[in-house]
Order: C-alpha cells, then sequence, then structure tokens
C-alpha cells in the first residue's frame, strides 16, 4: 500500500514538472517563431539573420546544381570547342550583373516609396527600353572577342555568342523587375532571394541555350560555316 502511495505521489510530481515546463515550451515556440517571422535589419541579431540567410542560401546550392547539370550533357561538345569555357562565364556574369543591376534600382525604388508592385509595368517598360542598347552593345562586344579568340573555322560561334548575350540580358532585366515586385507582392523579403536565385536562373537559361545552339550548329556541314 505504501509502494502505491508513493508511485502516485511520483507521478503527481512528474504531471506537475510537466505543467510547470508546458509555458516555459510555449514561451521557446513563441520565440523562434518571433525570430522566424521578424524582418531583417542592418543591426539585426546575428540568429536573425541566419535563420532569414540560411534557408536560402541552401536552397540556392540545389538550384546550382541543376544549372550545373544542364552543362553535362555538352561536355563533348565544350572539349571539341575548348573557346567555349571562356564564352560562357562572359555571358553568364553579364547577364547575372544586369539582374543584379535591375533588381537593385527595383529594390530602392520599393525601399524608398518611389514605387510600388502596381507600378510593375512602368519599372518594367523602363528596364526594357534600357535594354535594347545595353544587350547590343554587350553582344555585338563579346561577338567581336569571339570572332578574335576562335579560330577560322570556329568564327560561326559569333553569330551564337551574340544572340545568346543579347537574350539573356532581356531576361536578366525582365525577372530583375518582376521577381522583386512580386516577392514584395507577397510579402517575402525580395533583398534576400531575388539576386542569388535570379544568377542561378539566368545561368541554367544562358549555358543550356548557348550549348544547345552550339550542338545543333555543329550538326551542320562545315562548309555551310566556312564558306
Amino acid at each position: 500500500m505504501a509502494l502505491l502511495d508513493d508511485n502516485c505521489d511520483m507521478e503527481e510530481k512528474d504531471s506537475q514538472v510537466s505543467g510547470n515546463n508546458y509555458p516555459n515550451q510555449q514561451a521557446n515556440i513563441k520565440t523562434s517563431l518571433e525570430i522566424i517571422n521578424q524582418e531583417e535589419t542592418a543591426l539585426s541579431h546575428p540568429q536573425i539573420t541566419i535563420c532569414k540567410r540560411l534557408p536560402w542560401l541552401l536552397g540556392n546550392i540545389l538550384l546550382y546544381i541543376t544549372a550545373a547539370s544542364t552543362i553535362s550533357p555538352f561536355q563533348n561538345v565544350i572539349a571539341h570547342i575548348p573557346i567555349l569555357a571562356i564564352i560562357m562565364p562572359i555571358i553568364s556574369n553579364t547577364s547575372g550583373n544586369v539582374a543584379i543591376q535591375a533588381v537593385s534600382v527595383t529594390l530602392r525604388g520599393l525601399g524608398t516609396g518611389e514605387v510600388t508592385p502596381l507600378d510593375t509595368l512602368k519599372v518594367l517598360r523602363k528596364e526594357v527600353l534600357a535594354a535594347l542598347a545595353t544587350s547590343i552593345t554587350v553582344g555585338i562586344t563579346l561577338g567581336l572577342l569571339s570572332l578574335i579568340w576562335s579560330s577560322s573555322s570556329e568564327h560561326w560561334i559569333f553569330l551564337i555568342a551574340t544572340f545568346v548575350m543579347i537574350m539573356n540580358v532581356f531576361i536578366a532585366v525582365i525577372l530583375g523587375t518582376l521577381l522583386p515586385m512580386n516577392l514584395k507582392q507577397i510579402n517575402l523579403d525580395p533583398a534576400l532571394i531575388s539576386g542569388p536565385f535570379l544568377t542561378t536562373i539566368l545561368d541554367a537559361i544562358s549555358f543550356f541555350t548557348f550549348l544547345s545552339m552550339i550542338a545543333i550548329a555543329q550538326s551542320f556541314p562545315t562548309n555551310l560555316f566556312s564558306g
């Protein structure tokens, strides 16, 4: 009987301890949710910065693996025309810089209140008009460099390099405007997501398009390009 009473006392104490810990557990959960939902600022606690940035950085690694995998089917193409290994990073970096410029201007406008998501079409129109000049300029520049770097039998590459550069710059300014605007509209922080996500998407598009067109052109008769 005494043993039964002791067991009952122990169960009652355990129940009291669990009951006392419940408010602490609730407080911890609430604190964690507050950290996740809190917007990061320049002077935020490091824990907030980690919680806000790390998930997107890990997600970006997975995205970049996907982008890099677009190169795998074209290893023989790159081995046959080594100059492609020089041209590809130029296309990738240039379109990435254009995208970051568009994102930065859009974010500054959103931050200062100059524009809102309702002004998306106005901002997009301005970026597209500006891209007409920038895309043609950087496209022709890369085309001329391709002519200089390539052998006489590979001069045709400049046509594809020029086209892909122009195309990617247009895609960069369009996504660089639309992405932060749409993220702002659904209450996600565009400053954390836009840059890494955008550059990875552009890499995948540029690598796949450029190498696909090179592979298709290689299947044509050699004298079609060499004259």
